[in-house]
């Protein structure tokens, strides 16, 4: 029998420091996925990425690594990693993690109820809220909802599908802007067609993205921003950028 290299550790860590009171109403947004920062030039890319946003959504980040000082000493960002995995002869954890000028209100993590095959290693969701300026013509003070999701891969559709049904309970109970975003492993026409129509149930709009696929991807487009309650300024994918096997993407928003 073939011990496997990885275990589950299903935790959430917080780290660094928000410099901000509230969210919005400008907000600058960076999805990437960082392939476990294993690609030359990844910190010097990853620095000069985040300078100016306010909300940064990372899968494949990883903990217990030399990088960790990155997070630790921020004064600009708070930065709330949801581990799913580690890999016990490194002790190097996997996971997702956001990272905000604001300090979140609520966080919530959950887990894959599968694991990937051969691996056995389970994908996880981050779900966090900031709060934002007050409206005028409210003295309700609203949050903004931000799911930052590495959905499970190379399994079963009903597999798939119960993962993603995980964030139906959260978007139920949120009336508020929200962003989703994330790698979602769509490589298939029924995986895509389903998430849509998820999508859909919660008023969320895709955000429409130029970008050149992959072949290492299927040629198909895995990471995707969706929106609710919010203008979409500008979006920029840097295909310039290769020091991870996906793209990192920029977003600005108006509230």
């Amino acid at each position: 029998m073939i011990k496997s290299r990885y275990c589950a550790v299903e935790s959430l860590k917080i780290m660094g420091s928000a410099s901000k009171e509230v969210m919005g109403p400008n907000i600058n947004v960076l999805l990437w996925n960082v392939f476990k920062c294993k690609k030359k030039d990844w910190e010097r890319d990853f620095v000069s990425l985040i300078s100016d946003k306010d909300l940064i959504l990372l899968q494949e980040a990883i903990l217990n690594s030399p990088f960790d000082i990155l997070f630790n000493r921020s004064q600009q960002h708070q930065w709330i990693m949801a581990s799913s995995f580690k890999n016990v002869r490194t002790n190097i954890e996997t996971g997702v993690k956001t990272g905000s000028t604001v300090a979140a209100s609520e966080h919530y993590f959950s887990v894959s109820s599968h694991g990937e095959p051969i691996t056995k290693t389970k994908k996880m969701l981050l779900a966090t809220e900031y709060i934002m300026p007050v409206d005028r013509q409210s003295v309700i003070e609203k949050t903004l909802m931000v799911v930052n999701f590495h959905i499970i891969n190379f399994v079963s559709f009903d597999k798939f599908k119960a993962h993603l049904d995980q964030v139906l309970h959260i978007f139920e109970r949120h009336n508020g802007p929200i962003i989703f975003a994330g790698d979602f492993n769509t490589w298939n026409t029924k995986r895509l067609s389903y998430f849509k129509e998820l999508a859909r149930s919660f008023s969320l709009e895709e955000v429409e993205l130029l970008r050149r696929p992959k072949f290492s991807h299927l040629l198909q487009h895995l990471d995707h921003i969706y929106c609710r309650g919010l203008e979409v300024v500008k979006v920029k994918v840097h295909t310039d950028i290769h020091s991870s096997d996906h793209y990192p993407i920029s977003l600005s928003l108006r509230v």
